[in-house]
């Protein structure tokens, strides 16, 4: 099968991890057509090369799959020289992906719903080709123009024979769209994490040193740096927190268009010195940073606009490096934590619901070893290798022989059968 992702690595991000954890587990039946441009700004995607030799599946690159978000179509006669462009990059992609057709791909998946839509409206002529969709959340659920995009996403999610849902939120938002008539094509998939890599571990007493957190319990948060993540509202927390409890740090990891403006609240909230910005840092590090940390803190929260978290890949990412969590209830997170199970599930629009529960992970010791290990069991039961399997057989490709069966509970839900889709409210969980 062919997997068509402008998110993929070494592009950082949610989607592009889970996309490259799919192949990764696939065995080399899953093939790859991504870019080695960024469509964020056109900039050549630093390392796409060395990703790809070292990647243990096939991975075909073009400039991009689709245009770039600062050409947006101009007006006048401009708009007819962006749209011969744009359908000079629609050929060479659609004559990539027949290339992957004419060498026996048989089902092709988009992994961004509007901007890969023609793809699905042109290629389900071809007889014999199965088409899926991966469907994360945010891509229905936010847009300026939610009208349009609405339409557009309904229109390409009706063209598939199945569509991958990675949380329940995201199944009720696309049988919202599509209505009762679709359930028998959706396929509830939820993220994974890679249980050989995130796994507890000694803090690098010279990461230590660097940052100033000997002697500290730190609380850290691994994610972009904008708003429907909650960094704003954990810094105003953990400024709560630290008044009465000196020996706490927050270390925060990552970049994003808040940066600055979370920099400049944690100096208006006092806590300056003991808000540690680690800006981005590379694959090679993130485990590392997560182990820094003894509670992880993302409180999630739907803007007015509808955007919000489609799951959080990182809550299982924090919770195999042994930490247990503070996620806000808004999305998909409460997928990825169950409340008092892995982590602690708040308001994240209430800044003394995020600070009630990072105290009380601070201070019930018991309380923190419980959901600790509760953590660690989630996140082994969270692996990549059963996932994998039931997109594969959702899409129709078979399983090699003498393949390990999968764990229970680790493939598609809800469903004892990985490959089996969603059918209503009326199934329970694994």
């Amino acid at each position: 099968m062919l997997l068509i992702a402008n998110n993929f690595p070494p592009i950082r991000g949610g989607s592009a991890s889970v996309y490259a954890a799919l192949a990764r587990h696939a065995g080399g039946r899953i093939g790859v057509l991504a870019s080695r441009l960024n469509y964020v700004d056109g900039l050549p995607i630093i390392g796409w090369r060395e990703h790809d030799r070292l990647a243990p599946y096939p991975v075909q690159r073009l400039a991009l799959l689709r245009t770039t978000l600062a050409e947006q179509p101009p007006r006048g006669l401009r708009r007819l020289g962006f749209l011969a462009r744009d359908a000079m990059l629609r050929l060479r992609v659609a004559t990539a992906i027949l290339g992957h057709v004419a060498r026996g791909s048989r089902t092709l998946c988009i992994g961004e719903l509007l901007a890969s839509s023609w793809v699905v409206a042109l290629f389900r002529w071809l007889p014999g080709l199965r088409l899926v969709a991966y469907v994360h959340g945010e891509e229905i659920t936010t847009s300026p123009e939610a009208d349009a995009v609405q339409r557009t996403g309904r229109r390409t999610l009706a063209r598939c024979d199945a569509i991958v849902v990675v949380s329940r939120f995201t199944l009720a938002a696309v049988e919202q769209l599509l209505g009762s008539a679709a359930r028998s094509r959706l396929c509830l998939i939820e993220n994974g994490v890679d249980t050989g890599r995130f796994t507890p571990g000694p803090r690098q007493p010279a990461l230590m040193g660097f940052y100033g957190l000997e002697g500290c319990f730190v609380f850290v948060s691994v994610c972009r740096l904008v708003e429907k993540k909650g960094i704003d509202h954990s810094i105003r927390a953990f400024a709560e927190v630290v008044r009465t409890r000196p020996d706490c740090r927050y270390l925060v990891v990552g970049t994003g268009a808040q940066a600055e403006e979370l920099r400049a609240l944690a100096a208006e909230m006092g806590v300056a010195d003991k808000v540690v910005f680690a800006g981005e840092v590379s694959e090679e590090e993130l485990v590392a940073h997560y182990r820094l940390g003894d509670v992880f803190v993302m409180p999630n929260r739907r803007l007015a606009n509808g955007d919000t978290e489609g799951f959080g890949l990182v809550f299982l990412e924090a919770n195999g490096c042994g930490l247990p969590v503070v996620a806000g209830r808004d999305g998909g997170s409460t997928d990825a934590v169950k409340d008092e199970v892995n982590g602690l599930v708040v308001n994240g629009h209430a800044v003394a619901d995020i600070a009630g529960a990072m105290a009380r992970l601070h201070d019930d010791r018991a309380l923190y070893e419980r959901i600790r290990l509760q953590a660690l069991e989630v996140a082994q039961r969270a692996g990549w290798e059963g996932k994998a399997r039931a997109f594969l057989a959702l899409c129709g490709v078979e399983e090699e022989p003498g393949a390990v069966k999968a764990a229970p509970g680790s493939g598609a839900l809800p469903a004892g059968n990985a490959a089996t889709p969603h059918r209503g409210p009326d199934r329970s969980p694994v």
